[in-house]
């Protein structure tokens, strides 16, 4: 993964920058905050790993020309973006979530992530009113998950709960004197942002059943069993769904098509585009492993179980 490894030295510099600005915060936070962006480290195991939030400043560097310092400044920035809309989501989404402790950390960080980009950008009035224009993305798709069925309405609002991620790409590029190109990728990163919520969507069914979180994968499955829209179906429908009418399939197939989008990009951002890649690879690969599966079960149960115990 060249996406990542041609960048572990830079990622490991912005951690420990980030580590050292988070610790002037006040006491209690700034351990609180310090152990917060621990749990999200690229370099360190058995971390929830956010690539493109951080690296997304380095993968497009070859085409802004910003200098490696600058990139790095973007990506410490990220981080505590990162960081300020997960406590936000938290307590969205975990009713059992200490508010009031999770968003007066989430503000100290936010006044970190706004003054981090302030130093970069300066008196670069345009890029607040692309930073506007995500938040707004946000803030819509997160306000409406529940009530909206984004996977067949506009599977691109999926992506939008991650839409501050685009903030790499306005401050790349404006920095770069490219802003006639910031909706090229803006674009392409909006449709990795949907196969990476397709990815997650997989993974996370389960949790997002019990949570009554909207699930792309849930959504394709509720439609095949052609349940009400205030229906939802059970884990097993679930399971039978991927098994039997191949749910898994069809969201690996939106993931294809998103990978063909991305030609257009493959050689202005060549890591963005191998790091899409790889998340397609996953799905295609989990699908086709569901129906190796079925086919193992259709030719005899012992088949299947020597293939699974031995």
């Amino acid at each position: 993964m060249k996406w990542l490894s041609n960048y572990e030295k830079e990622l490991d510099l912005a951690f420990s920058e980030a580590e050292s600005i988070l610790y002037q915060l006040p006491v209690p936070f700034s351990k609180q905050a310090v152990d917060y962006l621990d749990r999200f480290h690229a370099l360190k195991e058995h971390r929830s790993k956010n690539y493109i939030c951080y690296l997304l400043p380095f993968w497009l560097q070859s085409y802004s020309g910003i200098d490696r310092e600058t990139c790095r400044r973007i990506a410490v920035a990220n981080l505590f973006k990162m960081m300020y809309f997960h406590l936000i989501d938290a307590c969205m989404d975990d009713p059992d979530t200490d508010a009031a402790q999770q968003l007066a950390l989430a503000e100290f960080i936010h006044i970190e992530f706004i003054s981090t980009y302030q130093e970069c950008l300066k008196d670069r009035a345009p890029f607040w009113v692309y930073y506007k224009k995500y938040v707004s993305e946000w803030a819509a798709a997160v306000s409406t998950e529940k009530v909206a069925d984004f996977y067949y309405e506009n599977p691109l609002r999926m992506g939008h709960k991650a839409a501050p991620v685009k903030l790499s790409v306005a401050a790349s590029m404006i920095l770069g004197g490219r802003e006639q190109e910031i909706d090229m990728f803006e674009s392409a990163v909006d449709t990795a942002l949907v196969t990476l919520q397709l990815l997650d969507d997989w993974e996370d069914w389960e949790k997002d059943l019990e949570q009554g979180s909207y699930n792309s994968l849930v959504s394709v499955v509720q439609a095949q069993l052609n349940l009400p829209s205030g229906t939802r179906p059970s884990p097993e429908e679930i399971r039978d769904g991927m098994m039997v009418h191949d749910a898994l399939s069809e969201l690996s197939a939106l993931a294809n098509r998103n990978h063909e989008s991305l030609e257009a990009i493959k050689n202005l951002a060549p890591d963005l585009y191998h790091f899409h890649h790889d998340l397609v690879r996953n799905l295609n690969e989990g699908a086709q492993e569901v129906i190796n599966n079925r086919r193992m079960l259709l030719n005899g149960g012992l088949g299947y179980w020597l293939t699974k115990n031995i």
